[in-house]
């Protein structure tokens, strides 16, 4: 264990760190956190919450799987039982769920099965199914995905064919390669499923529609006839240990007519189809989850954000024989770990404020889709889509990195940021695999393309950059207006990645116009998908920094704000963002220098407010659960403290596996040849 000095030592030095902020770190939190009202709030639940042995996930690492799921399930029903006792509503019980972010088998209950019906149900299904839901009578998932399809949807093997004898549908899965398949909630929860189902009426197929089928009895608990249903096991590195993703597999289960959510398209007694008045309103739903991977993106890579700069701020190494004081050098000081940890921290915000601004208009299209109003599908389409690429990719190698900056202890569960690792990277896969979702924003983007060709300007706002296009010569590179400062004026840094995004896709509509068929086109799709949710992230950031400024309440934040968005482009101009800005000549090669140069002035011009940026995400030890990163500091006493509670390390554990070690060591004639060997 560390002497006495050196855990001292590590608490000084995050105080000081902390002390070198140049802005106000509450006030911060505040504003990001939602408001002063929002804050309070979130830390009162936060305070309910943490003084509930129950609702402890500290222990998960000493346990199995198993053992894990039943105590979700055990801290899910005390949530419960806390918003009764409580007098909570149920919007109110919905953000303690949020503020706990303990994943339970309940989660996709809230978060897929009651916004699909809401959204998709008739008034009469929606008060029939939300007021069992909410009650908990049942509990519901949301099943689209098969053991042989994923991305593809319209692919999707389940049948759900009319009888007009008896008024019902017969969801049925052909073989097992269309049994639903990790679906969250399904593997020992779920009573109930939204599902996803071929719809066939009078022999002719329709399409996926989603309908209401019952999985377990809620009076037992059992399979309901015709429905095999299971858990399907252990995620890889340990993720989502607590979500019980299932398989469900049906032998013509029959379900009444009205269990199809029918407030767009319709089915009559007789089997008479009604489409919806727009085809696309049935998706509206399915961008619901995308929309929320990007927050979860933004705050999961914060938390690594959190405990990696606090740990590098902590941890020493090297040079001691160079220093004045004869103390190591702190981690965080190397321009190796400058360079991996504080991009992340831009890239945090960046996806918070992304996310947060998204989350507002999905809310605003949710409301218009209920009209039957259509038109803001489209754009949130594209940005979901690229958001939920971009923060999937980056979140995930971001946390990543960050783990990888604290060294070997960076490896132990009790860093806390494996964790989030581990739950976080299947986002890449899931609510849309990346490299699908990207062709889905090139095809739109094209279709933009096509508008300016016929004279037009684009109609989606999150896409003008498109309309840099006019301006004639596309092998001019950005110009500066004046010297390398100018890579800090927002206008520029605007014009540099629109730019870009704008090239690529006319280099992509040359290519689709040239012959070269879709399939081989899916590495450009996915420059395009990235360029353009950069280009939309810095967007968000420079009209946050213009809001900031303006503000009587948070203007004291627009400096360290505009900080952020600097340190956000000047990173990716210079890293993941270089090549496509040189081949489509976005930028000259003179340029490419001063972006390096103010790069790393960034980095340092940051570098005293990292510990008060990560502290400003307001998150308290136990929503961290690090042993590394605690905000009041001694890392090396915490983790040998945590590592004492270990069983294996306890009386008994110690004597079990003293005693199988014995079955090794004292094979044969071992235990008389050690005595006289005197070993």
């Amino acid at each position: 264990m560390a002497n006495s000095n050196q855990l001292q030592q590590s608490v000084i030095d995050l105080n000081a760190a902390r002390q070198k902020a140049t802005f106000p770190v509450d006030l911060l939190t505040t504003f990001i956190r939602g408001g002063p009202e929002a804050l309070a709030k979130r830390q009162q639940i936060r305070q309910i919450l943490e003084n509930e042995p129950a609702i402890d996930s500290s222990r998960a690492a000493f346990q199995s799987r198993q053992e894990q799921l039943a105590d979700s399930i055990v801290a899910a029903r005390r949530m419960i039982e806390i918003a009764e006792e409580r007098n909570m509503s149920f919007e109110e019980y919905l953000q303690m769920i949020a503020i706990s972010e303990y994943p339970t088998p309940l989660t996709l209950n809230y978060g897929a099965f009651i916004p699909v019906i809401q959204s998709q149900g008739t008034d009469e299904q929606i008060a029939k199914w939300l007021s069992a839901s909410k009650r908990h009578a049942i509990l519901g998932c949301y099943a689209q995905t098969e053991l042989s399809h994923g991305s593809n949807v319209v692919g999707l093997q389940t049948t759900a064919t009319f009888d007009e004898a008896t008024d019902e549908f017969i969801i049925n899965s052909p073989d097992i390669t269309a049994a639903k398949w990790w679906i969250g909630g399904l593997g020992v929860a779920a009573t109930h499923a939204v599902l996803q189902a071929q719809l066939i009426l009078k022999g002719k197929n329709y399409g996926p529609h989603i309908f209401i089928v019952p999985i377990r009895s809620p009076v037992d608990h059992k399979p309901v006839k015709g429905v095999t249903v299971g858990d399907i096991g252990p995620k890889a590195y340990g993720g989502f240990s607590v979500t019980d993703n299932g398989f469900a597999f049906f032998d013509y289960v029959r379900i009444p007519r009205d269990n199809m959510l029918m407030r767009f398209a319709k089915v009559s007694k007789s089997g008479e189809y009604t489409p919806p008045v727009h085809s696309k309103l049935s998706y509206g739903s399915m961008v619901k989850l995308r929309v929320g991977i990007v927050s979860d993106a933004g705050w999961r890579l914060a938390r690594a954000c959190t405990v990696a700069v606090r740990y590098c701020t902590m941890r020493r190494q090297f040079n001691a024989t160079a220093a004045a004081d004869g103390l190591e050098s702190q981690v965080i000081h190397y321009s190796s770990v400058k360079h991996r940890l504080f991009p992340l921290i831009a890239s945090a915000y960046a996806l918070i404020v992304g996310g947060m601004n998204l989350g507002d208009d999905f809310n605003l299209m949710t409301e218009q889709l209920a009209r039957q109003d259509a038109h803001m599908l489209p754009e949130m389409h594209i940005t979901s889509c690229a958001l939920k690429v971009w923060g999937a990719r980056r979140g995930s190698e971001g946390i990543e990195e960050a783990r990888k900056t604290m060294g070997g202890h960076g490896f132990s569960v009790f860093s806390g940021v494996s964790e989030q690792f581990a739950n976080f990277v299947p986002a890449n896969t899931y609510e849309g695999e990346n490299f699908v979702l990207c062709q889905q924003v090139g095809r739109a983007l094209l279709k933009q393309i096509k508008n300016l060709a016929s004279g037009k300007d684009v109609n989606l706002k999150t896409v003008d950059y498109l309309n840099l296009l006019k301006q004639g010569d596309l092998t001019q590179p950005v110009a500066l207006n004046g010297d390398a400062s100018s890579l800090l004026d927002s206008n520029t840094q605007l014009a540099i990645l629109g730019t870009r995004a704008a090239r690529l896709v006319a280099n992509l509509a040359k290519k689709v116009q040239s012959g070269r068929a879709w399939s081989d086109l899916n590495l450009e799709c996915w420059e395009i998908c990235l360029a353009h949710a950069e280009y939309h992230l810095l967007q968000q950031l420079v009209n946050k920094v213009h809001q900031l400024q303006s503000s009587s309440q948070y203007s004291a934040l627009a400096p360290v704000i505009k900080s952020i968005a600097d340190l956000f482009f000047l990173s990716l101009a210079a890293n993941t963002a270089l090549a496509t800005l040189v081949t489509t000549q976005t930028i000259a090669p003179t340029t490419a220098e001063l972006v390096q140069d103010e790069y790393h002035h960034a980095l340092n011009n940051i570098a005293d407010n990292a510990v008060g940026l990560t502290d400003a995400f307001g998150f308290t030890d136990k929503e961290l659960n690090t042993a590394l990163g605690r905000k009041e500091g001694n890392p090396y006493g915490t983790l040998w403290d945590v590592v004492q509670k270990n069983p294996v390390n306890s009386e008994q554990g110690k004597q079990h596996f003293g005693e199988l070690m014995k079955t090794i060591t004292h094979r044969k004639d071992n235990l008389s040849y050690i005595k006289a060997a005197k070993l």
